[in-house]
């Protein structure tokens, strides 16, 4: 009589790359247009293109797209464990705008916030297959390599920003183009870069993706973003980290030369801004405040959520900036009409106690999909194929968000979203090919 992982290898096949494969159908309009709109959403024409810019082409579209998923029945809430904390943080920004410094302005940001879970809720919808997923997830890199493409383009054509002493590279568009923002849009695609290249059998396509990161390193650099570029070195240490055998010392010390190499050909400049991370008398005064600002933004956040620690003081920047200015929480004399530049403080003093618990859920909850789509897989054998490396490369991904939280207001991201999609569209999938416990007992 077999055994467990005998019968194990008889339902999967025995290539593991054919854990997840079906039959191939052809691909639905509402999936096409879900990729689409993933492109309009990271590229943003309306704000980047000079001749769309004021045409709002993003919302008939997303109309459009949201009435063809009703009448194809694509419309519908998939079982996840990621939504009970997805649709508890939707309905919470309700619950609380009444209570909010401005409730307008509360209401707005839930309003944007629920356009991002309708697209999660897509996402999960449309995933019914690893073709479909990968699809999905392969328009996220894709929009990506255009839109970091069209960014270079324009820094080679003289549109920079110049703070704190060094010219900055920007995004082309208008809402994520601030340096550091663009750095982290960036550095938070790596990892994802990463699954793909290592399931994609067309060499082509792997020598874009090498592409891609070359450009990505680039473009991080010329922000000079002291958290990007940190994050961007926690990644390369978690990569060395995770290998195994002599993996390990060989990838370790290719990471190490490679950032020294870095080290050495970035412009001078940029080189003076990350040594201020260590050196008070490296880089401007303004650098140095600009550190400081993210300590201060805490410390304001925790003395909001000290007064309001039930309803806080009202989801988006402009309730924390307005209640920050009129009760005048900064020093005498030090007052700064900023967001927090703090993930925990933006959570904690916007959304109170209940948005603080809603998020630790949500982050626990995507990771620990992840890891049990791992587990699934480990099972089955079926550890070097697409689903294997997406699931690693959603954790890692996560991390770095956590990590750039610590200088970045990044709740509203819709990447957490995504990552949460392909989380729960990945355990869906992996618990489908799970073996019968009962039958491996017998």
């Amino acid at each position: 009589m077999p055994n467990c992982s005998e019968r194990v290898m008889t339902e999967t096949g025995d290539d593991s790359s054919t854990l997840l494969h079906q039959q191939a159908k052809p691909l639905s309009v509402v999936l096409v247009m879900v990729c689409i709109y993933i492109f309009l959403f990271i590229e943003r024409p309306w704000e980047s293109v000079r001749y769309l810019q004021g045409v709002p082409i993003e919302r008939p579209f997303a109309l459009i797209m949201i009435v063809l998923a009703f009448l194809n029945g694509r419309l519908r809430i998939i079982s996840s464990p990621t939504n009970k904390w997805v649709y508890g943080l939707l309905l919470l920004h309700f619950l609380l705008s009444p209570f909010a410094f401005k409730p307008e302005f509360a209401f707005d940001q839930g309003i944007e916030y629920a356009k991002m879970v309708l697209l999660y809720l897509l996402i999960l919808a449309l995933s019914d297959d690893e073709r479909c997923l990968k699809l999905i997830v392969k328009a996220y890199v894709f929009s990506m390599m255009f839109y970091v493409a069209h960014s270079l383009w324009e820094y080679h054509n003289g549109r920079h920003d110049f703070k704190m002493g060094i010219t900055r590279m920007l995004g082309v568009d208008s809402t994520f183009n601030d340096p550091n923002a663009f750095g982290a849009s960036v550095v938070l695609s790596l990892p994802i870069v990463y699954a793909l290249f290592r399931s994609e059998p067309n060499k082509m396509v792997r020598n874009a993706f090498k592409v891609y990161a070359l450009l990505a390193v680039i473009c991080i650099v010329l922000t000079g973003s002291r958290s990007c570029f940190i994050t961007m070195t926690f990644l390369l240490l978690v990569y060395g980290v995770v290998q195994k055998g002599k993996r390990k010392f060989i990838v370790g010390m290719v990471s190490l030369i490679a950032l020294g190499t870095l080290w050495v050909f970035m412009p001078d400049q940029k080189q003076e801004r990350i040594r201020t991370l260590w050196d008070e008398d490296a880089g401007t005064v303004g650098a140095h405040s600009s550190a400081q600002g993210r300590l201060v933004g805490w410390q304001v956040s925790w003395k909001m959520f000290k007064r309001e620690p039930i309803t806080g003081v009202g989801a988006g920047g402009r309730n924390f900036i307005g209640y920050r200015m009129v009760n005048r929480m900064d020093e005498a004399g030090h007052e700064s009409p900023h967001e927090s530049h703090f993930l925990y403080g933006e959570v904690l003093a916007e959304l109170g106690i209940g948005g603080a618990l809603l998020f630790i859920g949500f982050v626990a909850t995507t990771l620990g999909c992840c890891v049990q789509a791992r587990k699934y897989l480990q099972l089955a054998d079926a550890t070097n194929n697409f689903s294997y490396y997406l699931s690693g490369a959603i954790i890692v991904t996560l991390m770095l968000l956590l990590l750039l939280g610590f200088s970045g207001h990044n709740f509203y991201r819709p990447l957490w979203l995504w990552l949460a999609a392909w989380a729960g569209a990945l355990i869906n999938l992996t618990r489908q090919q799970r073996p019968d416990a009962s039958q491996c007992e017998a």
